[in-house]
């Protein structure tokens, strides 16, 4: 079978698509036939080395999440069989067969494309486990999504919406900008050439935001203090523009702020965080009461330029790899 791998880490350049034997699932394991894979962030770090989660040395195999049709499953595995369609946490998603444990995968109803469940997993995970079980956001509140245009961006804009908060979203571009526009947030930002601080107090009042969501760290995240109303709760979930933030902590505890950091795959709101992928995300997707964002479909052959490409932060939204035969049939 065919996979995306790469045998160093100086970037991008180091993918090549590769023959390997066909994986078997272990205890509690799935083999999926993939249909879509979502790329991320951290499929750039994998590559670079500054991403180690899943890592079991060179070559390594891109992708976290796929949705596709159960092939096989492994012993002791029960409620999942051949032929079922699932998406969810899988390992070694950019390839043709990649293996998931039974216990991260949910079901797919046909009414879901496989490129939209394909980039629901780690974004709407993100979202859901940062407005939902960490924010525990209420109807009328303001969120402020910095940045907004990424994967986990788009999809707390159209979340909150969902929940019934009002989302400021910001971007940097005047592209950006007008994407994001049509996802019908309350107020998009270009950072590039506005105050987001003093545009946020003068979109809801000096209060500021009930909610802030900081996918950038060193930059976003003392915005996001700047904004944020007294008792407000701050979630960090990415380092985009740098990993170190200086913070004033006087403004930290002088507005009584909660602020969380959470790392997907070790949260302890992750099984909850999954039950609210299945119970509320899927179902609404399926109504169309969410609409993923995909920016572009690519075959396993055009990895890597996708990943320049997202690395040069062009893109909005989610980005979306399948296997070069289905992305033939697709064209």
């Amino acid at each position: 079978m065919k996979v995306v791998r790469i045998h160093n880490q100086d970037g991008p350049t180091s993918i090549q698509v590769d023959d390997v034997e066909v994986p078997s699932p272990g205890s509690g394991e799935v083999r999926i036939r993939v249909k879509a894979a979502g790329m991320n962030n951290s499929d750039l770090q994998t590559t670079y080395g500054t991403y180690r989660v899943g890592y079991t040395g060179l070559p390594h195999t891109l992708g976290q999440e796929a949705a596709g049709e159960v092939d096989a499953v492994g012993k002791g595995v029960t409620g999942l069989v051949p032929g079922m369609h699932v998406v969810g946490h899988v390992s070694g998603a950019f390839a043709e067969m990649a293996i998931g444990r039974a216990t991260e995968l949910l079901p797919l109803p046909d009414e879901v494309s496989w490129e939209v469940a394909a980039s629901l997993p780690i974004a709407y995970l993100t979202a859901s486990m940062a407005l939902v079980h960490q924010a525990k956001l209420q109807p009328g509140e303001w969120v402020l999504v910095h940045p907004g245009s990424g994967g986990v961006g788009t999809a707390a804009i159209q979340l909150t919406q969902l929940l019934g908060g009002k989302a400021i979203a910001t971007a940097g571009t005047t592209a950006k900008v007008e994407r994001l526009r049509k996802l019908e947030a309350e107020q998009v930002l270009d950072y590039s050439t506005q105050d987001v601080v003093s545009e946020v107090r003068r979109i809801c009042g000096e209060a500021g935001v009930q909610v802030a969501l900081d996918g950038g760290g060193k930059v976003t995240l003392p915005h996001c203090l700047e904004a944020i109303a007294n008792h407000g709760r701050i979630v960090s979930y990415g380092y985009t523009t740098g990993i170190e933030a200086t913070l004033p902590l006087v403004k930290l505890i002088g507005r009584n702020v909660r602020l969380y950091g959470i790392g997907l795959w070790f949260n302890s709101d992750y099984q909850a965080s999954l039950g609210t992928l299945g119970d509320l995300v899927i179902p609404a997707v399926a109504e169309g009461k969410l609409k993923p964002v995909i920016d572009e479909v690519v075959g396993l052959a055009e990895v890597s330029e996708a990943l320049s490409r997202m690395e040069k932060r062009g893109i909005v939204g989610k980005m979306v790899v399948v296997p070069a035969s289905e992305h033939r049939n697709q064209q």
